[in-house]
């Protein structure tokens, strides 16, 4: 809850006599007695006097005349008062024009009617208008060198609001300290100002869970407050209210209840019972009764303010749907689902409208930072889909149209955006995105270079700042922005359409159960399959041992893999139930499966689940297509795209071959290894430990090979080797059709802190947060990278700017170039997502350390099918059927997966 203060808005005022005549009063005495009504609550009577105001200098001077622009901006700010936001948009909208005609731009009544009009917008969660405009406030006030003005103390709040209200925090933080900082020098730390923004940070401090400082901040805030205007005041009630969220959610229940009933009795007293504040009074003490299982006075209160937020703010403020959620929840924990469903679906209507509004502004750290503060409705109505499921099995319908907007959503909205660029024709925005590019791999450099070697004026922050910045006008300039605002919204009926009668398609879904007070009880994996048969809705499969299947069941998996030992169990705990429900849907089988996995089925390759039955592979039984999300089959349908047959147009091939590179370019690489596994431990080198990177001969081997295949089918391939094997190279490839690696690969789990014991540990700590920093490749040099040159490891981050927009396939021969972070939703971050968004239509990669030998045979065989006239597909399963004949073990033939077309 935020404290607004009427009193810092506007000036002070004179106060007149209320009964005099309004004809014999001048204009500046009718605006400062409408001022003195607004702040007493007497709209009627106020609205009148600047009504009156504002005829006397209509007549005197015309409209024409900031005196006039002032006054429209007192009555607009009435009319937000009354909640009359339509009559008040257009008459701010009406003052910042006079305001632009009479005084210009860079002029303080300009600034002022922005200001104005941007808190109209942040009031209406329209952040886009309200960042815009806040921003060109402050830019003006900062070249009028006004930055120590009151005024200016209120832009930097409300843009820090914007952000806060993002959950941008990392944006949101330096602003509000930047603030601190202005008003503790100028008005002091008792100043009323100081407590405003005491509470801003203690808000930011306690959404974050850094619940010890919010506390302090609250009560130096309260102090203030109580002070300046003692306790039945709206600032003090606001502390109070905060206060008891900050207990209740570290569950101390009783001090929560007793701040939130404070709060009420207050605003009770200051606002009417149809105001938005008094409703996150309601809604706030609601919530808390719900944790304590006190339902029936939960639903009192839920249901009075969800009324009040829809008559104040209307269906798509995010407060309304915050309300409308509870109520779901509220009712999903008493089982009373059908009653839910309506509340569910208008809070997921409001946030994707949110999501189309907000994501084509956002960089795409911001689109994390703001998806993951919401993703918890979606989730929710996850778990309340699956629950009602059993009842209504329409339920498996709605869920499945709702992942094919969210599965994925970020990756499909940063791809798309980069695609509109390209396509825009707009040269002048394409050099910029292709400048940002360049700024982004300048950074990455800076940050892998040693604290020691930096230039100590470099200021890695602001440069991290800068980036984000460009990234975010880059997008607001995109020639296709109006497209890109909406996303498309995809029914499951559109993917049966999009699929043969041979063919089905599962979305798998990592769902966590919570009990009513928010701890975490349970993990399942939800399978929705749909057929072309399929005709009511889509199957609902749930898999209730999810916490065997992301901790025993995949010790086992893994160590049966390490260790070549018959695995005869995995197949009944990942794949089973899956089979058995297609079985029951067709006696015949399918002949393609589309699986787009979620959780820990990103560690598994489910090929090599062993069918204790017939005592064959799954990659022998089925054919199973990895893919990001069913949404992809309705895209491709909709473009009429059909994969590029590789085997195919051999003459129009762009083929590049990077393996056995030089680690070692000032001398031989002593350490030459014949049979060894395609891995490094990435951290000792990413921090300077490892003294020898080990030369793999097989990768020499291997992509001689492939060169000859290629050359015997007359087809150009370029040859990387040796000195040749570089980072320059590679960054400089444009659109290539294929791109092999064959070299070591690394991924590497993020460091604890209690590992952490040295300046240079803790930066690369902090630099290994980033998980596309945590993975990638070692090329030529990285042995002993030069100062001012690339350093030798294609890290995923900067894998993500290579400029693969028409390549068709990238292979990574080398070991875990699958693994990474794992964001349920989003898939994997790491390699595999950085040359997917670099563009690669289709990905094969490892999930585990690799064999050398067993490695080049498969890559060698793959491309021998390939050039033969098999597709992709076709070729990859044939290369791995024929090297299981040598090595049945899947260790060998199933670390590497194909992802894609």
């Amino acid at each position: 809850m935020k404290f607004t203060l009427f009193t810092i808005i506007f000036s002070s005022f004179i106060c007149f006599s209320y009964g005099q005549n309004l004809d014999k009063l001048s204009y500046q005495e009718l605006d400062s007695i409408g001022l003195d009504l607004l702040e007493d609550e007497n709209y009627k009577k106020a609205e009148k006097y600047f009504q009156a105001s504002l005829l006397k200098i209509e007549n005197e001077f015309g409209k024409q005349d900031t005196l006039y622009s002032n006054v429209q901006i007192h009555l607009a700010y009435l009319y937000m008062e009354e909640l009359r936001y339509p009559k008040a948009k257009s008459i701010l909208e009406e003052a910042k024009n006079i305001n632009k005609n009479v005084v210009g731009t860079n002029h303080y009544n300009y600034a002022r009617s922005c200001y104005y009009l941007a808190n109209f917008y942040l009031v209406n969660a329209n952040y886009v208008k309200a960042e815009n405009l806040f921003t060109e406030t402050r830019t003006i006030y900062e070249q009028l060198g006004e930055k120590e003005n009151e005024f200016y103390f209120r832009v930097l709040r409300g843009l820090a609001d914007i952000y806060y209200e993002q959950s941008l925090y990392k944006k949101s933080e330096p602003i509000y300290l930047e603030l601190q900082s202005l008003i503790e020098k100028k008005l002091g730390k008792n100043d009323l100002w100081y407590g405003i923004i005491s509470e801003d940070l203690a808000n930011l401090y306690s959404d974050q869970g850094e619940f010890k400082k919010s506390e302090e901040l609250y009560f130096k805030a309260m102090e203030i407050y109580e002070k300046k205007f003692g306790q039945q005041d709206e600032g003090y009630s606001s502390i109070c209210n905060n206060l008891g969220n900050l207990y209740s959610d570290q569950k101390m229940y009783e001090k929560a209840e007793l701040y939130y009933k404070k709060a009420i009795k207050i605003d009770k007293k200051i606002f009417s019972k149809n105001d938005p504040i008094f409703a996150d009074d309601i809604n706030n003490i609601a919530d808390l009764y719900t944790m304590q299982g006190k339902y029936k006075q939960a639903e009192k209160f839920h249901k009075q303010a969800l009324s009040i937020y829809q008559q104040a703010l209307g269906k798509d403020h995010p407060d309304y749907a915050l309300s409308c959620f509870n109520l779901a929840n509220l009712y999903k924990v008493q089982q009373y689902y059908q009653t839910a469903d309506s509340f569910y679906k208008e809070a997921i209507r409001n946030k994707k409208k949110q999501i189309n509004m907000l994501f084509p502004t956002l960089s795409e750290e911001e689109k994390n930072l703001y998806y993951n503060d919401i993703v918890f409705v979606f989730e929710d109505f996850t778990d309340y889909a699956v629950s009602y499921y059993p009842q209504n099995k329409k339920m498996s319908g709605q869920l499945f149209d709702e992942i094919l907007f969210t599965k994925g959503i970020i990756f499909s909205s940063t791809q798309k955006m980069k695609k509109q660029i390209l396509n825009s024709n707009d040269q002048k925005l394409i050099k910029q995105y292709e400048n940002w590019k360049k700024k982004k791999e300048n950074y990455i450099s800076l940050l892998q270079t040693p604290i020691e070697e930096r230039d100590n004026s470099v200021d890695m922050k602001k440069i991290a700042s800068d980036i984000n910045e460009l990234e975010r006008e880059i997008s607001k300039k995109s020639a296709s922005f109006k497209q890109n605002a909406t996303k498309k919204e995809y029914k499951w009926q559109q993917v049966r359409e999009s699929i043969t009668d041979k063919e089905a398609a599962i979305e798998m879904l990592h769902l966590i159960k919570y009990d009513r007070e928010g701890n975490e009880i349970d993990t399942v994996y939800v399978a929705l399959i749909v057929t072309k048969e399929t005709q009511q809705n889509p199957e609902l499969l749930v898999l209730e041992n999810g916490r065997e299947l992301e901790n025993g069941a995949l010790f086992f998996y893994q160590n049966n893999v390490d260790f070549q030992l018959e695995d005869k169990e995995s197949y009944n705990q990942y794949w089973k139930p899956i089979q058995d429900k297609l079985d029951n849907l067709s006696e015949k089988g399918y002949s393609k499966i589309y699986f787009s996995p979620d959780g820990v089925y990103h560690k598994v390759n489910i090929n090599t689940l062993l069918n204790p039955k017939t005592d064959k592979y799954l990659l022998e039984e089925q054919s199973i297509q990895l893919i990001t999300s069913s949404r992809d089959l309705i895209e491709r349908k909709e473009k009429g795209e059909q994969s590029t047959d590789l085997s195919k147009n051999f003459a129009d091939y762009k083929t590049y071959l990077l393996g056995y590179p030089s680690y070692n370019l000032n001398g031989k690489d002593t350490l030459k290894v014949n049979g060894q596994d395609r891995s490094l431990n990435g951290l000792q080198r990413v921090v300077g430990q490892q003294t020898v990177v080990p030369v793999l001969e097989g990768t020499k081997v291997e992509t001689n090979e492939i060169n000859d295949l290629f050359s015997k089918k007359n087809v150009k391939t370029i040859l990387l080797q040796n000195k040749e094997a570089t980072e320059e190279n590679i960054k400089d490839l444009q659109n290539p059709t294929i791109l092999h690696f064959a070299t070591h690969g690394f991924f590497i789990n993020e460091i604890p802190k209690s590992k952490v014991t040295t300046m240079q540990e803790a930066e690369d700590r902090n630099l290994l947060e980033n998980p596309f920093l945590r993975s990638g490749l070692l090329l030529a040099g990285c042995q002993n990278p030069q100062t001012g040159q690339e350093d030798g490891i294609l890290s995923a981050e900067e894998a993500m700017n290579l400029n693969l927009d028409e390549t068709e396939l990238v292979v990574l021969s080398a070991c875990e170039t699958g693994l990474g972070d794992i964001h349920n939703g989003e898939g994997v971050y790491g390699l595999q997502r950085a040359f997917r968004q670099a563009g690669a239509k289709t990905l094969i990669m490892s999930l585990w350390k690799v064999s050398d030998e067993a490695t080049q045979l498969l890559m060698i065989t793959f491309y021998e099918n390939l050039l033969s006239g098999k597709t992709k597909r076709e070729a990859f399963k044939m290369a791995q059927l024929k090297l299981k004949e040598k090595y049945s073990e899947p260790y060998y033939w199933g670390a590497f997966v194909m992802v894609g077309e």
